[in-house]
């Protein structure tokens, strides 16, 4: 017996064209806010990879805020150990530089550290380099001393306090770690697209507050000459205020290249319009990015399954709670358990460290499909859902 006519997919299609009534379509295939910034910026294009990178004329082609003509009379962001400017600079201008974030023997580690794992991945062909950096991803298992940054530790990065107490004020204090990588610009790099970082929410725009921040170390001093990170001061707010009203994007200010020494961390909020600058030195140029978003956001890592057991068995459950293991009745419920969990990470109803733990031993048994007689039989396995709920009590 066939479906009835108006189920067949040949109905369906033929009812769903362009004419038929579909309300949100439109808005979801806008391409905003980029479509409009681009129109109405059309200097914001970015550069064709396969040409020559011209030397004038694009986004790239400009100095640190200090010495740009637009910018030079303007009191931007500059370097503070103050908590109550760093709150104000990130929401006023969209980004807050934090001064010594590191001391000086923890960013000369780091660094160390970072350098050493690049070259070992590009000798052994293990990343993709773009046409504007290399990516190092997973830091999380490429050294202990990465899992004490995330673990937000002074004894590996001395501000930890004031970074982890803005980000909880600002993406709330569930918030998740996104992805943490490297982003190494090479000499003669091209310029990224200014873009968003939390742009995987596009089209909509959280006009209140952002859904995501980052957290950049700078590993190496930076500047107009070796790739400082480019942004648009206030774009944060311009574009969100714009798609906020339905109105497309208009007339941006000039990008500017950040300007701050090795152990400082940029703080970014995820609608700041920013990309890598042209690294025009002789000398790569390296900088951490730990991206924090709220909890119902993918994250663009996969902690779950690449997160190595040796981290995971020295992890707090702060830790496991960014890195997704502590469930809610919203986020990363497992076979039923965690669905009641309240997300504070010593919440031990809804941690699922131990479906993890069952999978990486070879014993994981997920609850498929059953009957009365199947529950009755003694054969029956011991799911992974009955151990961990008979361990947590």
């Amino acid at each position: 017996m066939g479906i009835p006519e108006p189920f067949t997919r040949e109905h369906v299609q033929a009812r769903s064209g362009d004419d038929a009534f579909q309300p949100y379509v439109g808005f979801l295939r806008s391409r905003e806010p980029y479509a409009s910034m681009i129109a109405s910026n059309p200097w914001l294009r970015p550069p064709d990879y396969g040409r020559p990178l011209p030397e004038e004329g694009g986004y790239w082609d400009t100095t640190v805020g200090r010495k740009h003509p637009d910018w030079a009379d303007v009191a931007l962001p500059t370097r503070t150990q103050d908590i109550e400017r760093i709150r104000h600079d990130l929401y006023e201008w969209g980004f807050a530089l934090l001064d010594e974030a590191f001391s000086a023997t923890q960013t000369e580690l780091l660094r160390e550290r970072v350098a050493s794992q690049a070259a070992a991945e590009r000798a052994a062909k293990l990343s993709e380099p773009t046409p504007f950096l290399q990516l190092v991803w997973a830091l999380i298992n490429k050294g202990e001393v990465f899992r004490r940054i995330l673990e937000f530790e002074p004894a590996a990065m001395q501000g930890a306090a004031v970074v982890e107490q803005i980000l909880k004020e600002t993406l709330g204090p569930g918030f998740r770690y996104y992805s943490f990588i490297s982003n190494i610009a090479f000499p003669d790099c091209y310029p990224q697209g200014l873009h968003q970082d939390q742009s995987a929410i596009h089209p909509w725009i959280t006009r209140e507050a952002p859904v995501l921040v980052n957290v950049v170390s700078l590993l190496d001093d930076v500047d107009e000459h070796n790739g400082g990170t480019l942004v648009i001061p206030g774009s944060h707010r311009s574009v969100a205020d714009a798609v906020a009203k339905g109105e497309p994007v208009g007339a941006l200010p000039p990008a500017i290249n950040m300007e701050a020494p090795a152990g400082t961390v940029l703080l970014m909020d995820g609608r700041l319009l920013h990309g890598t600058g042209v690294n025009r030195s002789a000398n790569e140029r390296i900088i951490l990015t730990n991206s924090c978003v709220k909890p119902w956001l993918t994250t663009q890592e996969n902690w779950q399954l690449l997160v190595a057991p040796e981290v995971l068995d020295v992890a707090s459950p702060k830790l496991l709670a960014r890195l997704g293991f502590q469930a809610t009745v919203n986020h990363f419920v497992t076979d039923g358990l965690g669905a009641g969990g309240s997300g504070r990470p010593d919440d031990e109803r809804a941690r699922i460290l131990g479906f993890r733990r069952a999978l990486d031993e070879g014993r994981f048994e997920r609850i498929g499909e059953l009957t009365p007689d199947d529950v009755a039989s003694e054969s029956r396995p011991t799911y992974t859902f009955e151990q961990v709920k008979q361990r947590q009590g």
